[in-house]
Formats: structure tokens, C-alpha cells, sequence
């Protein structure tokens, strides 16, 4: 297995939240997810009333951080009634309090946010970032996460 996916697949198998401070009041909670064959992300902000899901598009390795690239355009809201679809990865009690106005302090009361997450980015400001010839299709990387 690559270095790349021995390192997604820690993160997947921590079922912890990567939380990053985007700025002074605005905090982003992000899990990645293996669902249905398919590298996704769920998405908490302090600013986003309802947790959204979006499908991982590309990853790269800079400076010995994982940056996850989402697709932004077709982020999806999730609902509180779809929690069967997401069990295997998620805990009852875990889902309920990412439907709740204080869920980042319930998932850190519940120690789910990880330290050695990762970083995500809408897949339209992958340009912006440095050194762009280090992306990587996460499907090469994919192949390996799914052949357990």
C-alpha cells in the first residue's frame, strides 16, 4: 500500500473530526468518509446550519499535510433521518450531536476531534494553492483503500 493511502486509511480508521480555524469566529469540522465505494467528506462550520456531505475530487501531500479537495459545487445537506446510511462510520450518539448548535464542543467533549487531521479545500481553489504538481487523483489511491 502507498504512503497515501496507508495515511487516508489511519484517517478513516480514526472516525475522529479534522478541525480547522479558518478564521477568527469561523470553525470547520470535516470527517472523511469511505461510503458506498466513494471517498466522501462531511462538513460542520459553525457557520453552516446543517452538516453538509461532498465527494472527495483530488488529495495532495505538502509539507507533510494531507489536503483534501471537495467538489463544492454539488455539496449536499444532510438530514437527521439518514443516519442508516452512515452508521458504519458514524455512532448514534456522535450523528445526534452533529445536529446539534453545539456540536463542536459535544464532539470534543466526546474526544472525537482528531489533532493530526487534515486540511480541506473546495476543488474550485485547487489553483490557488502552492506547488500544484504534487496533486494526486485520489481514484489511484482509492484502488488500494478498497481492496481490504
Amino acid at each position: 500500500m502507498s504512503t497515501a493511502a496507508e495515511r487516508i486509511k489511519v484517517i478513516l480508521d480514526r472516525k475522529k473530526w479534522s478541525k480547522n480555524d479558518l478564521d477568527v469566529s469561523w470553525v470547520q469540522l470535516s470527517k472523511l468518509l469511505l461510503i458506498k465505494n466513494q471517498l466522501i467528506v462531511i462538513i460542520k462550520g459553525n457557520t453552516l446550519d446543517e452538516p453538509v456531505w461532498a465527494k472527495i475530487e483530488n488529495f495532495k501531500e505538502m509539507n507533510d499535510e494531507l489536503i483534501f479537495y471537495y467538489d463544492g459545487e454539488y455539496e449536499t445537506v444532510l438530514t437527521e433521518d439518514e443516519y442508516e446510511e452512515y452508521k458504519e462510520c458514524i455512532g448514534k450518539e456522535e450523528w445526534e450531536a452533529l445536529f446539534s448548535i453545539d456540536s463542536l464542543k459535544k464532539l470534543t467533549d466526546m474526544n472525537l476531534i482528531d489533532d493530526k487531521g487534515f486540511y480541506l479545500q473546495m476543488h474550485g481553489n485547487m489553483s490557488n494553492t502552492e506547488n500544484t504538481e504534487g496533486i494526486q487523483k485520489y481514484e489511484e489511491v482509492y484502488k488500494e483503500l478498497s481492496m481490504k
